[in-house]
């Protein structure tokens, strides 16, 4: 779109005006277009509004982006400046990130990268796994260097959409490369532990149940992986309540015992001292070394015992050189890539616990790039009731709160953080302040304002049955048990991913019986987010529940050792996403999973 710049102003954060791109935060363009008609542009970030500095006013100004109607005068918002040089070509569409870079700055990068296509090009091999030839035999072109080529500077818009179809079978096929390459990988030297299966009986014995056919089968089935030569990559899936803490600690006492060094990470302080305590009742004679902060100068002994902690153990680690013979993530999908690698050496025996796994999980076990343990059985059955309740419902809401509370159950209320930590401390706080008009000191909260130990003392309050309701931020969401726990609210629900609902219903009725799980909708939502919430009312089983989320988010970067975990899938190109039906008619294809009928 051609028009004609006329007005143009620039702010910095505190709203004061400025004559250049330095430090600014804000601008608003007015400009002409070919009909005489006036738009507003509004500007965020500097690498928007650097592109409009270039131009004096009278000068025409070619942009690419969205006309809307804003309080009823036309408008664009951050629009694309295209470049005097791109007009009249095929002009590739990047993605900028706010505030960072704008997408005129990446494509000026790219442009002064296309002077390196050779190493790129070689390098687009070795991420891919994958010989010239074969390149040359999937995709009929000569040199990787013409598909890149194809790709940033297209003669046509065919030949663009082209090169788009023929990085995507790239793609596919770096998947299919990678997972194959993970299935067949070599043995590695200290890999195998040597566990005594008499001594693993002897523990599961210990268990103050009975466990489950599921348990012992994923327990067997850990073991027989950490007896090979080959490094376990593992992932041990299960709803909350089937007996997951169990079942990993089981094989990480045996696997102590035996003379490996062990490690638990959780995500949260909590958790982890949660976890403690379990590994210490359960197996007496087993010592436990427990972090869970920042260990600064002090000198702790990692070798001492089994490791149980929060991410701190990264850095603990990292300070003593001890490298871990078995590492163990409990709930997953709170970890990224990178911190999971960290603790990863090559001979590693590495397990993942979860209830609901990361869509790259999900494609990775799905493509059998990873194998997996699914615990279904619950050891006292119950029955949770989801429901979604609008603005209009908020007294029958209020109704049944009153009612289980009177009834001697416990409630709770859960508030996502979406505009920084602050205002979800507000909202907390103001509905702690409501409560207690009406249930005085049983009620308690707990949010990111509040300490360490302030939190464990609010926690452990209501895990003793002393709080009757307890209103707070998503610190309670994963693996904290409350006894008593039979109605749990997830406030404004839409903000929260899937696997965070499902980890919050897991809390309800841990004891058996009937709990609810109600996502309460103060504000009308959007309906794609309306259609994931429905995902939790028709479903209960948090593999399953994994499965559908990645389908509509897509399953992210899907190298096996991948950083991104859901969104736009780009093992290769950013930007360039595969669909779930393009990434599994692909491994159909390959022979990695068969055809469904």
């Amino acid at each position: 779109m051609a028009l004609t710049l006329i007005e143009r102003s620039i702010y910095d954060r505190t709203g004061a005006p400025l004559q250049e791109a330095k430090g600014a935060f804000r601008g608003f363009v007015k400009v002409v277009d070919g009909r005489g008609q006036r738009l507003h542009i509004s500007l965020i970030g500097k690498p928007s509004i650097e592109p409009w500095m270039a131009y004096d006013f009278g000068a025409t100004v070619h942009t690419y982006g969205e006309v809307v109607t804003y309080e009823g005068r036309p408008s664009m918002s951050n629009p694309m400046v295209i470049p005097p040089a791109m007009i009249g070509r095929v002009m590739p569409v990047y993605q900028g990130k706010q505030n960072q870079v704008s997408a005129e700055v990446l494509g000026e990068a790219i442009t002064a990268a296309m002077a390196h296509i050779n190493e790129a090009a070689c390098l687009l091999l070795e991420q891919a796994l994958m010989h010239e030839d074969d390149f040359r035999k999937l995709t009929g072109l000569v040199d990787p260097a013409d598909l890149l080529r194809n790709l940033h500077t297209p003669l046509s818009v065919r030949e663009g959409d082209e090169a788009v179809r023929i990085a995507k079978a790239v793609c596919i096929q770096a998947l299919v490369n990678r997972v194959e390459a993970h299935r067949n990988r070599p043995a590695v030297k200290g890999a195998l532990l040597r566990i005594d299966r008499v001594q693993v009986a002897d523990l599961i014995r210990r268990a103050p149940f009975s466990p489950s056919a599921d348990q012992l089968q994923a327990i067997d089935e850990i073991v027989s992986d950490l007896r090979s030569p080959y490094p376990m990559q593992r992932v041990l899936s299960g709803d909350v309540s089937t007996g997951k803490s169990f079942t990993f600690m089981v094989p990480a006492a045996a696997s102590y015992l035996a003379g490996a060094k062990v490690a638990i990470i959780a995500p949260g302080q909590i958790l982890a001292q949660q976890l403690a305590a379990e590994l210490s009742s359960l197996f007496y004679e087993i010592p436990v070394v427990t972090v869970v902060g920042p260990v600064g100068k002090t000198n702790i002994d990692l070798s001492a015992g089994i490791v149980v902690g929060t991410t701190a153990v990264l850095s603990a680690a990292k300070k003593a050189g001890i490298v871990f013979d078995l590492v163990i993530a409990d709930e997953q999908q709170r970890f990224s890539v990178a911190q999971r690698q960290k603790l990863i050496a090559p001979h590693t025996n590495f397990l993942e616990s979860t209830a609901t796994a990361i869509p790259r999980t999900v494609a990775l076990v799905k493509l059998g790039g990873l194998p997996i343990s699914i615990l279904r059985t619950t050891p006292v059955p119950r029955e949770i009731v989801t429901r979604i309740i609008t603005h209009n419902a908020r007294q029958k809401l209020h109704d049944l709160v009153m009612q289980i509370i009177k009834q001697g159950g416990q409630a709770a209320f859960v508030y996502p953080v979406v505009n920084g930590e602050a205002e979800t401390r507000n909202a907390v706080e103001a509905a702690y302040e409501r409560f207690r008009r009406s249930l005085g000191d049983d009620v308690g909260r707990v949010h990111g304002g509040m300490t360490d130990d302030e939190k464990t003392d609010v926690i452990n309050k209501m895990k003793a049955g002393q709080l009757k309701l307890l209103v707070a931020s998503t610190v309670i969401e994963v693996g904290v048990t409350f006894p008593g726990l039979t109605l749990l609210v997830a406030v404004s629900p839409e903000h929260f991913g899937v696997a965070q609902l499902h980890q919050l219903r897991g809390r309800v009725a841990r004891k058996g019986g009937r709990g609810f799980f109600i996502m309460y909708l103060p504000s009308p939502i959007k309906q794609s987010a309306s259609s994931r919430l429905r995902l939790l009312t028709a479903c209960n089983d948090g593999f399953v529940l994994a499965e559908k989320d990645a389908e509509s988010r897509g399953y992210g970067d899907l190298s096996l050792e991948g950083e991104k975990q859901s969104g736009a899938n780009r093992p290769l190109f950013f930007g360039l996403r595969l669909s779930h039906g393009e990434i599994m008619a692909g491994a159909v294809k390959a022979g990695l999973i068969p055809a469904q009928e």
